[in-house]
């Protein structure tokens, strides 16, 4: 074979293993390239592939799952990020159900009670969620190859990616990880952000947050969430920087940056009397309570923190952006 072929056959050998589960791709491979290279002696190159056809295709012959929602291509990434999602909910939830105890140790049932009943609601929630953003990425794909109106053919095989163009998937589900954890919190425990005392049996907390707008602003909070989680979904896909990582950067933190702005500047976010609140509520034995009164009574400014917040979400958006601009523009492929 001539470097090319050769070239050709990894990237069809790519494409095809990375839609099969982990466990099945040494194996697969090693077939693949037996029967690539016993096709090929008796046609060439281009035909063998041309009769293969297309790899995402090609790859539903070694999955075991024939009937499914989700395509191949998106099939792996869902079931992992779906199970990601549900436990992060669960375990956000069962802190909650914790702190709520010790806080509240004589209403156990109820509280019980209520994680159960959160818990049922949230999982379907974010089932719903997690394949309603996957069929939209499908359908989204489906859409661009009716676009192209081209039968598949060995020159659309995409490059094996560079490995510094490589998006590490530890670090978009430690993202996925939090991001579920925090929403979780800010649905269902917000006011769990904040001072404590305790005292004996008895907790005195105050939160952080202006729980009187909560309605107002939870809506807009959850929804920069979904942005973020539909960007670590498309990195997640796609695993390696390209075009269509960029574009979700940019729109995604753009939008994320429109949402910080109204949270922290249009809407009244933070609990305004929070430093006197904390000085006047918590006991006696509040071991900053001398801090709190002398400093953050008259210190304590909601704006000035909103701006502190707000511009370290806009750097961080900015950074973030030029550094998949550099790095799609270095070492990406061409998706």
């Amino acid at each position: 074979m001539t470097d090319r072929e050769k070239e050709l056959v990894n990237r069809y050998v790519y494409e095809v293993t990375k839609r099969i589960p982990k466990e099945q791709r040494s194996e697969i491979e090693m077939e693949l390239r037996e029967l690539i290279e016993d096709m090929a002696e008796g046609a060439p190159l281009e035909e063998v592939f041309v009769k293969l056809g297309d790899p995402a295709v090609f790859a539903r012959k070694y999955r075991e799952d024939k009937n499914y929602v989700i395509s191949p291509e998106y099939y792996d990434n869902y079931v992992w990020v779906m199970k990601i999602a549900v436990a992060c909910i669960w375990a956000g939830l069962l802190i909650a159900m914790a702190v709520k105890c010790f806080i509240d140790y004589q209403d156990i049932i109820r509280i019980a009670g209520e994680f159960i009943s959160d818990a049922v609601m949230a999982s379907l929630a974010i089932v719903g969620t997690v394949t309603l953003i996957f069929a939209f990425l499908e359908r989204q794909k489906i859409k661009v190859d009716l676009k192209q109106e081209k039968p598949w053919s060995p020159d659309m095989l995409s490059p094996i990616p560079n490995k510094k163009s490589r998006i590490s998937r530890g670090d978009c589900i430690a993202s996925l990880i939090f991001l579920a954890l925090f929403s979780c919190l800010l649905i269902f425990a917000p006011q769990l952000i904040g001072a404590y005392s305790v005292n004996g049996r008895d907790v005195s907390y105050v939160p952080v947050f202006n729980l009187g707008w909560w309605d107002v602003i939870l809506p807009v909070l959850l929804l920069a969430m979904a942005v973020g989680f539909f960007n670590e979904i498309i990195r997640l896909i796609y695993g390696c920087y390209c075009k269509m990582v960029l574009l979700s950067s940019i729109v995604t933190n753009c939008i994320g940056i429109v949402l910080a702005f109204i949270v922290l500047k249009f809407l009244p976010f933070w609990n305004a009397n929070f430093a006197q609140e904390v000085a006047t509520q918590l006991d006696d034995t509040f071991k900053f309570k001398v801090f709190w009164q002398n400093k953050m009574i008259l210190g304590w400014d909601g704006d000035f923190l909103s701006n502190v917040l707000l511009a370290i979400i806009v750097i961080a958006s900015v950074g973030e952006i030029i550094t998949t601009a550099y790095k799609t523009a270095r070492y990406g492929t061409d998706r």
